[in-house]
Protein backbone atom coordinates (compact mmCIF):
# COMPACT_ATOMS: atom_id res chain seq x y z
CA UNK A 1 0.00 0.00 0.00
CA UNK A 2 1.11 3.30 -0.82
CA UNK A 3 2.71 5.83 1.81
CA UNK A 4 2.86 9.97 2.18
CA UNK A 5 5.99 11.20 3.61
CA UNK A 6 4.54 15.25 4.65
CA UNK A 7 8.22 16.91 5.48
CA UNK A 8 8.98 20.13 6.72
CA UNK A 9 11.60 22.68 6.52
CA UNK A 10 11.06 23.46 10.19
CA UNK A 11 11.28 22.19 14.10
CA UNK A 12 8.58 20.04 15.52
CA UNK A 13 5.53 22.11 17.09
CA UNK A 14 6.28 25.15 14.66
CA UNK A 15 3.29 27.71 16.11
CA UNK A 16 2.05 30.28 13.77
CA UNK A 17 0.36 29.31 10.27
CA UNK A 18 3.14 26.54 10.22
CA UNK A 19 0.40 24.60 12.66
CA UNK A 20 -2.30 25.29 10.60
CA UNK A 21 -0.22 23.47 7.80
CA UNK A 22 0.02 20.49 9.89
CA UNK A 23 -3.43 19.91 9.77
CA UNK A 24 -4.19 20.92 6.61
CA UNK A 25 -1.49 18.48 5.19
CA UNK A 26 -2.45 15.98 7.17
CA UNK A 27 -6.26 16.24 5.92
CA UNK A 28 -4.43 15.64 2.41
CA UNK A 29 -2.30 12.61 3.46
CA UNK A 30 -5.34 10.99 4.59
CA UNK A 31 -7.32 11.85 1.11
CA UNK A 32 -4.01 10.31 -0.83
CA UNK A 33 -3.57 6.99 1.15
CA UNK A 34 -6.27 6.69 4.05
CA UNK A 35 -4.93 5.69 6.91
CA UNK A 36 -2.72 7.71 9.66
CA UNK A 37 -0.26 3.86 9.72
CA UNK A 38 0.59 5.39 5.93
CA UNK A 39 1.15 8.87 7.15
CA UNK A 40 4.60 9.53 8.29
CA UNK A 41 5.67 13.59 9.26
CA UNK A 42 9.34 14.74 9.36
CA UNK A 43 10.74 17.89 11.03
CA UNK A 44 14.14 19.26 10.64
CA UNK A 45 14.31 19.03 14.84
CA UNK A 46 12.06 17.40 17.12
CA UNK A 47 13.31 19.13 20.02
CA UNK A 48 9.62 21.27 20.66
CA UNK A 49 7.54 17.66 20.96
CA UNK A 50 4.78 17.47 18.75
CA UNK A 51 2.01 19.70 18.31
CA UNK A 52 -1.06 19.05 21.36
CA UNK A 53 -3.66 19.38 18.57
CA UNK A 54 -2.20 16.84 15.70
CA UNK A 55 -4.46 13.63 16.67
CA UNK A 56 -2.40 10.93 18.91
CA UNK A 57 -3.06 8.26 15.64
CA UNK A 58 -0.19 10.10 13.58
CA UNK A 59 3.11 8.25 15.05
CA UNK A 60 5.21 8.19 12.65
CA UNK A 61 7.64 10.71 12.87
CA UNK A 62 10.79 10.83 12.60
CA UNK A 63 13.88 13.83 12.63
CA UNK A 64 15.19 14.47 8.41
CA UNK A 65 16.69 17.73 7.33
CA UNK A 66 16.91 17.90 3.41
CA UNK A 67 20.60 19.73 4.38
CA UNK A 68 22.31 16.88 5.67
CA UNK A 69 24.34 15.46 3.41
CA UNK A 70 26.87 12.57 5.08
CA UNK A 71 26.37 9.40 3.53
CA UNK A 72 24.92 7.40 6.60
CA UNK A 73 21.79 10.04 6.52
CA UNK A 74 21.37 9.85 3.22
CA UNK A 75 21.55 5.82 3.19
CA UNK A 76 19.54 5.64 6.09
CA UNK A 77 16.71 8.05 4.88
CA UNK A 78 16.99 5.92 1.59
CA UNK A 79 16.13 3.07 3.59
CA UNK A 80 13.26 4.13 5.15
CA UNK A 81 11.31 5.36 2.42
CA UNK A 82 11.88 2.15 0.60
CA UNK A 83 10.71 0.28 4.07
CA UNK A 84 7.38 2.08 4.29
CA UNK A 85 6.51 2.20 0.75
CA UNK A 86 6.65 6.08 0.21
CA UNK A 87 5.65 7.11 -2.94
CA UNK A 88 4.15 10.45 -2.45
CA UNK A 89 6.10 13.74 -0.53
CA UNK A 90 4.59 16.88 0.64
CA UNK A 91 7.16 19.27 1.16
CA UNK A 92 6.72 22.52 3.02
CA UNK A 93 9.25 25.12 1.54
CA UNK A 94 11.00 22.77 -0.34
CA UNK A 95 13.50 24.62 -2.69
CA UNK A 96 14.23 23.25 -5.92
CA UNK A 97 17.51 20.98 -4.76
CA UNK A 98 18.80 19.73 -1.46
CA UNK A 99 21.04 17.35 -0.79
CA UNK A 100 18.86 14.47 0.37
CA UNK A 101 16.60 14.67 -2.88
CA UNK A 102 18.49 11.82 -4.83
CA UNK A 103 18.21 9.72 -1.68
CA UNK A 104 14.12 10.37 -1.08
CA UNK A 105 14.07 9.48 -5.08
CA UNK A 106 16.22 6.36 -4.85
CA UNK A 107 14.02 4.86 -1.52
CA UNK A 108 11.12 4.94 -3.88
CA UNK A 109 9.34 8.54 -3.75
CA UNK A 110 7.40 9.08 -7.22
CA UNK A 111 5.34 12.55 -7.00
CA UNK A 112 7.06 15.25 -4.79
CA UNK A 113 4.96 18.05 -3.99
CA UNK A 114 6.67 21.68 -2.85
CA UNK A 115 3.83 23.67 -0.90
CA UNK A 116 5.34 26.92 -0.18
CA UNK A 117 4.16 29.93 2.17
CA UNK A 118 7.39 32.20 1.46
CA UNK A 119 8.76 34.09 -1.82
CA UNK A 120 11.46 31.66 -3.59
CA UNK A 121 13.36 34.60 -5.06
CA UNK A 122 13.75 38.00 -6.36
CA UNK A 123 12.40 38.52 -9.36
CA UNK A 124 14.70 38.88 -12.13
CA UNK A 125 15.44 39.44 -16.00
CA UNK A 126 17.54 38.80 -19.08
CA UNK A 127 20.63 36.62 -18.48
CA UNK A 128 20.40 35.98 -15.30
CA UNK A 129 16.94 34.59 -15.12
CA UNK A 130 17.97 32.74 -18.35
CA UNK A 131 20.77 30.99 -15.97
CA UNK A 132 18.02 30.43 -13.01
CA UNK A 133 16.14 28.61 -15.67
CA UNK A 134 19.01 26.44 -17.08
CA UNK A 135 20.09 25.77 -13.50
CA UNK A 136 16.67 24.40 -12.67
CA UNK A 137 16.39 22.53 -15.90
CA UNK A 138 19.65 20.37 -14.45
CA UNK A 139 17.87 19.51 -11.11
CA UNK A 140 16.26 16.55 -11.77
CA UNK A 141 15.52 14.75 -8.25
CA UNK A 142 13.47 17.51 -6.47
CA UNK A 143 10.20 18.53 -6.41
CA UNK A 144 7.76 17.80 -9.72
CA UNK A 145 5.07 20.83 -8.73
CA UNK A 146 5.31 23.57 -6.43
CA UNK A 147 1.55 25.46 -5.00
CA UNK A 148 2.25 28.82 -4.00
CA UNK A 149 -0.72 30.85 -1.51
CA UNK A 150 -0.79 33.86 -4.08
CA UNK A 151 0.14 35.04 -7.50
CA UNK A 152 2.67 37.04 -6.05
CA UNK A 153 4.71 34.47 -4.47
CA UNK A 154 4.86 32.09 -7.28
CA UNK A 155 5.78 35.13 -9.85
CA UNK A 156 8.74 35.15 -7.60
CA UNK A 157 9.26 31.09 -9.00
CA UNK A 158 8.19 32.32 -12.35
CA UNK A 159 10.33 35.17 -12.90
CA UNK A 160 12.87 34.77 -10.37
CA UNK A 161 14.02 31.40 -9.59
CA UNK A 162 13.13 30.20 -13.31
CA UNK A 163 10.76 27.68 -12.34
CA UNK A 164 8.36 27.00 -15.81
CA UNK A 165 5.00 27.83 -14.98
CA UNK A 166 3.01 24.46 -16.05
CA UNK A 167 5.00 23.29 -12.98
CA UNK A 168 3.12 25.67 -10.41
CA UNK A 169 -0.31 26.33 -9.36
CA UNK A 170 -1.97 28.17 -6.78
CA UNK A 171 -3.72 26.90 -3.75
CA UNK A 172 -5.42 29.72 -1.21
CA UNK A 173 -4.13 29.31 2.51
CA UNK A 174 -7.01 28.06 4.23
CA UNK A 175 -9.15 28.27 7.91
CA UNK A 176 -11.56 26.61 10.44
CA UNK A 177 -14.67 29.00 9.29
CA UNK A 178 -16.19 28.02 12.48
CA UNK A 179 -13.31 28.66 15.10
CA UNK A 180 -12.63 32.26 13.73
CA UNK A 181 -16.47 33.78 13.33
CA UNK A 182 -18.07 37.15 14.71
CA UNK A 183 -20.14 36.48 17.47
CA UNK A 184 -21.87 39.51 19.42
CA UNK A 185 -21.80 37.93 23.01
CA UNK A 186 -17.91 38.54 23.18
CA UNK A 187 -17.66 42.16 21.78
CA UNK A 188 -15.80 42.78 24.44
CA UNK A 189 -13.69 40.19 25.59
CA UNK A 190 -10.16 41.54 24.31
CA UNK A 191 -11.19 44.77 26.50
CA UNK A 192 -11.86 42.63 29.66
CA UNK A 193 -8.37 40.81 28.69
CA UNK A 194 -6.00 43.85 28.65
CA UNK A 195 -8.52 46.21 30.60
CA UNK A 196 -9.27 48.44 27.31
CA UNK A 197 -11.85 51.35 27.54
CA UNK A 198 -14.73 49.92 26.50
CA UNK A 199 -15.18 52.91 24.61
CA UNK A 200 -12.29 52.13 22.36
CA UNK A 201 -11.99 50.29 19.01
CA UNK A 202 -9.61 47.84 18.37
CA UNK A 203 -7.33 47.94 15.94
CA UNK A 204 -5.30 44.40 15.95
CA UNK A 205 -2.39 43.12 14.38
CA UNK A 206 -1.44 39.20 14.48
CA UNK A 207 1.95 37.79 13.78
CA UNK A 208 5.13 37.73 14.04
CA UNK A 209 7.71 40.48 15.09
CA UNK A 210 10.11 40.25 12.19
CA UNK A 211 10.46 43.76 10.81
CA UNK A 212 9.12 43.04 7.24
CA UNK A 213 5.95 42.39 9.31
CA UNK A 214 5.61 46.21 9.58
CA UNK A 215 4.38 46.21 13.04
CA UNK A 216 6.79 49.77 13.29
CA UNK A 217 4.78 51.02 10.44
CA UNK A 218 1.29 50.51 12.71
CA UNK A 219 3.00 52.06 15.54
CA UNK A 220 3.81 55.30 13.29
CA UNK A 221 0.15 55.00 12.05
CA UNK A 222 -1.48 55.08 16.11
CA UNK A 223 1.12 58.31 16.97
CA UNK A 224 -0.27 60.00 14.02
CA UNK A 225 -3.87 59.02 14.47
CA UNK A 226 -4.30 59.41 18.01
CA UNK A 227 -2.32 62.52 18.16
CA UNK A 228 -2.23 64.51 14.62
CA UNK A 229 -5.59 63.53 14.09
CA UNK A 230 -6.84 63.75 17.79
CA UNK A 231 -8.71 60.08 17.63
CA UNK A 232 -8.82 59.05 21.46
CA UNK A 233 -11.92 56.48 20.40
CA UNK A 234 -9.11 53.66 19.18
CA UNK A 235 -6.80 51.36 20.72
CA UNK A 236 -4.09 49.08 18.63
CA UNK A 237 -3.76 45.63 20.05
CA UNK A 238 -0.37 43.91 19.16
CA UNK A 239 -0.74 40.46 19.23
CA UNK A 240 2.32 37.68 18.83
CA UNK A 241 5.23 39.31 20.53
CA UNK A 242 7.20 36.87 22.57
CA UNK A 243 9.07 37.96 26.03
CA UNK A 244 11.82 40.44 24.72
CA UNK A 245 10.26 41.72 21.21
CA UNK A 246 8.44 44.62 22.68
CA UNK A 247 12.14 46.31 23.00
CA UNK A 248 12.80 45.98 19.48
CA UNK A 249 9.91 49.03 18.87
CA UNK A 250 10.73 51.68 21.77
CA UNK A 251 12.04 54.27 19.33
CA UNK A 252 8.32 54.30 18.35
CA UNK A 253 6.95 53.56 21.99
CA UNK A 254 8.38 57.21 23.27
CA UNK A 255 5.12 59.07 23.45
CA UNK A 256 2.99 58.55 26.31
CA UNK A 257 -0.27 59.53 25.47
CA UNK A 258 0.13 57.44 22.32
CA UNK A 259 1.41 54.75 24.20
CA UNK A 260 -1.74 54.70 26.12
CA UNK A 261 -3.42 53.42 23.18
CA UNK A 262 -1.04 50.40 22.05
CA UNK A 263 -1.57 47.08 23.87
CA UNK A 264 1.61 44.45 22.93
CA UNK A 265 -0.73 41.60 23.86
CA UNK A 266 2.10 38.70 23.83
CA UNK A 267 1.80 35.21 22.16
CA UNK A 268 -1.56 34.04 22.78
CA UNK A 269 -3.63 31.10 22.16
CA UNK A 270 -7.32 32.80 22.46
CA UNK A 271 -6.96 35.01 19.00
CA UNK A 272 -10.40 33.37 17.70
CA UNK A 273 -12.01 34.93 21.05
CA UNK A 274 -10.14 38.42 20.79
CA UNK A 275 -11.06 38.82 17.43
CA UNK A 276 -14.21 38.86 17.95
CA UNK A 277 -14.26 42.00 19.64
CA UNK A 278 -11.86 43.90 17.42
CA UNK A 279 -13.07 46.53 14.94
CA UNK A 280 -10.51 46.23 12.49
CA UNK A 281 -7.57 44.15 11.08
CA UNK A 282 -4.20 45.62 10.01
CA UNK A 283 -0.89 44.35 8.21
CA UNK A 284 1.51 46.58 7.27
CA UNK A 285 4.28 44.67 6.14
CA UNK A 286 6.86 46.44 4.57
CA UNK A 287 8.94 43.03 2.77
CA UNK A 288 7.45 39.73 1.33
CA UNK A 289 4.03 38.76 2.71
CA UNK A 290 2.60 36.13 0.72
CA UNK A 291 -0.80 35.86 1.84
CA UNK A 292 -0.95 35.74 5.85
CA UNK A 293 -3.33 33.26 7.39
CA UNK A 294 -4.07 36.19 9.69
CA UNK A 295 -5.91 37.81 6.95
CA UNK A 296 -7.86 35.50 6.76
CA UNK A 297 -8.48 34.78 10.54
CA UNK A 298 -9.32 38.55 10.99
CA UNK A 299 -11.66 38.64 8.07
CA UNK A 300 -13.53 35.43 8.93
CA UNK A 301 -14.32 37.39 12.35
CA UNK A 302 -16.12 40.28 10.14
CA UNK A 303 -12.84 42.11 10.07
CA UNK A 304 -12.26 44.88 7.48
CA UNK A 305 -8.63 44.67 6.24
CA UNK A 306 -6.19 47.96 5.76
CA UNK A 307 -3.06 46.03 4.53
CA UNK A 308 0.11 47.56 2.63
CA UNK A 309 0.17 47.12 -1.07
CA UNK A 310 2.97 44.62 -1.29
CA UNK A 311 2.38 41.90 -3.84
CA UNK A 312 0.76 38.46 -2.22
CA UNK A 313 -0.39 40.50 0.35
CA UNK A 314 -2.81 42.45 -1.66
CA UNK A 315 -4.61 40.13 -2.43
CA UNK A 316 -5.82 39.68 0.75
CA UNK A 317 -8.36 42.10 0.19
CA UNK A 318 -10.78 43.15 -2.25
CA UNK A 319 -11.94 46.68 -2.90
CA UNK A 320 -15.26 45.19 -1.06
CA UNK A 321 -13.39 43.71 1.57
CA UNK A 322 -11.21 46.37 3.07
CA UNK A 323 -8.65 48.70 1.84
CA UNK A 324 -4.59 49.11 1.14
CA UNK A 325 -1.84 51.57 1.40
CA UNK A 326 1.37 52.29 0.04
CA UNK A 327 3.95 50.34 1.83
CA UNK A 328 5.63 52.49 4.74
CA UNK A 329 2.98 54.80 4.66
CA UNK A 330 1.72 55.35 7.91
CA UNK A 331 0.20 58.75 7.45
CA UNK A 332 -2.16 57.23 4.32
CA UNK A 333 -2.77 54.52 6.87
CA UNK A 334 -3.78 56.36 9.65
CA UNK A 335 -6.07 58.35 7.25
CA UNK A 336 -7.81 55.25 6.15
CA UNK A 337 -8.17 54.37 9.44
CA UNK A 338 -9.65 57.02 10.49
CA UNK A 339 -11.80 57.54 6.87
CA UNK A 340 -12.74 53.66 8.01
CA UNK A 341 -13.60 54.78 11.57
CA UNK A 342 -16.04 57.78 10.69
CA UNK A 343 -17.95 55.36 8.63
CA UNK A 344 -18.98 52.00 11.32
CA UNK A 345 -21.75 51.39 8.36
CA UNK A 346 -18.97 50.37 5.52
CA UNK A 347 -17.11 48.22 8.44
CA UNK A 348 -19.86 46.31 9.30
CA UNK A 349 -20.23 46.18 5.03
CA UNK A 350 -16.75 45.16 4.52
CA UNK A 351 -16.66 42.80 7.16
CA UNK A 352 -19.69 41.09 6.48
CA UNK A 353 -18.38 41.01 2.72
CA UNK A 354 -15.10 39.59 3.78
CA UNK A 355 -16.40 36.88 5.44
CA UNK A 356 -18.32 35.71 3.07
CA UNK A 357 -15.50 35.41 0.72
CA UNK A 358 -13.09 34.08 3.34
CA UNK A 359 -16.11 30.97 3.75
CA UNK A 360 -16.73 30.66 0.16
CA UNK A 361 -12.88 30.35 -0.93
CA UNK A 362 -10.57 29.95 1.70
CA UNK A 363 -11.89 27.36 4.17
CA UNK A 364 -9.27 24.77 5.34
CA UNK A 365 -11.85 21.76 3.17
CA UNK A 366 -10.97 23.93 -0.29
CA UNK A 367 -6.89 24.25 0.39
CA UNK A 368 -7.02 20.78 0.95
CA UNK A 369 -9.15 19.91 -1.40
CA UNK A 370 -7.01 21.94 -3.62
CA UNK A 371 -3.65 20.19 -3.01
CA UNK A 372 -5.20 16.46 -3.28
CA UNK A 373 -6.18 17.31 -6.67
CA UNK A 374 -2.69 18.18 -7.81
CA UNK A 375 -2.02 14.58 -6.53
CA UNK A 376 -4.25 13.20 -8.05
CA UNK A 377 -4.18 15.14 -11.40
CA UNK A 378 -0.33 13.89 -11.46
CA UNK A 379 -1.39 10.74 -10.74
CA UNK A 380 -3.21 10.96 -13.80
CA UNK A 381 -0.78 11.92 -15.92
CA UNK A 382 1.75 9.65 -15.21
CA UNK A 383 -0.38 6.58 -15.90
CA UNK A 384 -1.40 8.67 -19.11
CA UNK A 385 2.10 8.25 -20.06
CA UNK A 386 3.07 4.79 -18.93
CA UNK A 387 0.56 3.38 -21.01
Amino acid sequence: MTAILVLFHCESNPGYAASSHEHTFLDVALKLVGDYSRVHYAYSRLDGGMTPSLPKALTNVIQLDTQWSAPSQLADAEQYIRQHKIKYLLGFDQPVSRPMYQALRRGGVETFVSYWGAPMSSVNTGLKLLLKKLEVSTKKFGPDHYIFQSAGMRDTAVKGRGIPKWKTSIVKTGIDTDKYAPDEHQHDYAHQAFDIPRNRKIIVFSGHMERRKGVHVILQAAQYLTQKLGRQDVHFLILGNRPGEKERFEEFLTDEKTNDHITFGGYRTDIPKLLKSCTIGMIASVEWDSFPMSSLEMASSGLPLLVSDLPGLNEAVTQQTGLRFPVGDYVHAANALNELLNNPDQIKLMGTRGRQRVKKHFSRQSQSQGITDIFEEMKEQKLEHAN
